[in-house]
Order: structure tokens, then C-alpha cells, then sequence
């Protein structure tokens, strides 16, 4: 038989709960620590997208008369070229009566400014229509009958092409009148500057490709109607127009 502990001594020695706590506390510590960066992580995603959603920095400028405020939108460089395009949109008169809130959906003109000496132009001659949609393109075809493999032209020592070409000609889709649902087509060459009204009476531009080195194709919509049309640059002329059969 065990001998019972004497009287006044050591009583049974009690579990040891104090780590068992600390652990508990390390626990509930690492699940906060992880919790807050979860927390940290979405509030940075969520600003990077707000930014990404974030419209370009806008300024406001007068007009040479400096009756009328302008908004212009910042400044774009084009690829290949010493210039930079500015949207210019309409904004408020000094006088007290609005012409618009100076957005993006009320572009009224595009600036193009040279960066080595400063010298600019508007494409167009007043601020009267409004902008639908703005295009810049190179003098190279983007559809070819002739597959190319650019690795392979690697391989035989030949250097690939370049993947981006000079910028050399713009289009511009404009409201055909003031409050016009309409639209016309304005095509321009960069270099010079002459420019023309290719099309007219269109309910809407669908989609705007480079043909051939002087050839703009598009996809229009007209009168109800759906059309494959090629624009000839030196000409300023429709050069093919073919309806889509829709039924």
C-alpha cells in the first residue's frame, strides 16, 4: 500500500493550464493578424480599381476670346510621330449659360500639338459638332490573305516586324447636326492635314480597320442597313460599298 501524504505536507501537484492559455492566445492572435491582411488586401484592390475606373485628368482652358471655357483631357502621344492629341470638350460660357457638363461624351474638337516646337492644330475648324468617337491609324493594312509566322522569320535570322506602325491618317465619327442622331465620317492624313467628309446619314459606326496601306474598312449601319464600305484615303472617296444580307 502507497503511503498517504503526511499531514501539513506537498499536497498532489495541480495540471499545468498556463501554456495551454498562451497557446490559445497565439491562436486567436495569428487568426486577427490574418483577418486584417485579408482586410488591408481588398481595400488596396478596391482602390486600384477605383483609379483604373478613374476618367483621364481633365483641365479647364478659355477660348482665344476668352468668352467660352473649354475642358481638355490629357494629353496622348502617337506612335511613331512627334505628336501628341489633345480631346478638347465643351464646357460653360463666362457669360452664366451652360453648353455642357464638359465630359468626354460632349468632345467637340482634337488638339494636336508638336512636341519638338510647340507648333498645333484642331482637325476641326470650330467646335460645332459633337465627337462620337476619335481613331488614329497607321499606313499598314491589318488584314492580310497571307499567313506569317514571325517566329519563324526569327529563326532564319530575318528581324521580325515591328508591332506597332507610325500613326498617319485619322477618322473622326461626328454628330451630323446639333441633337442629330445621325452621323458623318470625317478622314484626314496626319502629315498634312487634308482632310474630308467620306460618308454621310448613318445611324451608327460599328467597327474601323485598316484595309490596305491607303484604305480604311468599315462596318456601318445605314438606313436599317448593314455596310461593308472601304474608305480611299488620297481620294477622300468611297471606293467599295457591299450590303450584309441579314436574312
Amino acid at each position: 500500500m502507497s503511503a498517504d501524504p503526511e499531514p501539513g505536507g506537498p499536497g498532489p501537484a495541480e495540471p499545468r493550464k498556463r501554456p495551454r492559455l498562451l497557446r490559445a492566445h497565439w491562436l486567436v492572435w495569428l487568426f486577427a493578424a490574418v483577418g486584417l491582411t485579408g482586410i488591408l488586401c481588398i481595400i488596396a484592390l478596391t482602390v486600384i480599381i477605383i483609379g483604373l475606373d478613374r476618367p483621364r485628368e481633365t483641365a479647364k482652358v478659355a477660348d482665344q476670346k476668352n468668352e467660352t471655357v473649354f475642358v481638355v483631357g490629357g494629353p496622348e502621344d502617337l506612335a511613331g510621330t512627334n505628336l501628341m492629341h489633345l480631346p478638347v470638350s465643351a464646357s460653360v460660357g463666362r457669360g452664366g449659360g451652360s453648353m455642357s457638363s464638359g465630359s468626354r461624351d460632349d468632345q467637340r474638337n482634337v488638339l494636336l500639338i508638336d512636341k519638338l516646337s510647340g507648333a498645333s492644330r484642331r482637325i476641326l475648324p470650330d467646335n460645332a459638332h459633337r465627337i462620337v468617337s476619335e481613331h488614329f491609324l497607321p499606313a499598314k493594312a491589318e488584314v492580310s490573305d497571307k499567313p506569317r509566322d514571325d517566329g519563324d522569320a526569327a529563326l532564319m535570322g530575318k528581324p521580325a516586324p515591328s508591332k506597332t506602325a507610325p500613326i498617319a491618317y485619322y477618322m473622326l465619327v461626328l454628330e451630323q447636326g446639333k441633337g442629330s442622331e445621325l452621323q458623318q465620317i470625317l478622314v484626314g492624313t496626319l502629315a498634312g492635314g487634308r482632310q474630308g467628309v467620306v460618308m454621310e446619314g448613318l445611324d451608327g459606326v460599328d467597327n474601323v480597320w485598316m484595309q490596305g496601306p491607303t484604305q480604311i474598312g468599315l462596318l456601318v449601319r445605314e438606313r436599317l442597313g448593314l455596310y461593308y464600305r472601304v474608305v480611299d484615303i488620297p481620294s477622300l472617296k468611297v471606293v467599295q460599298s457591299r450590303r450584309i444580307v441579314i436574312d
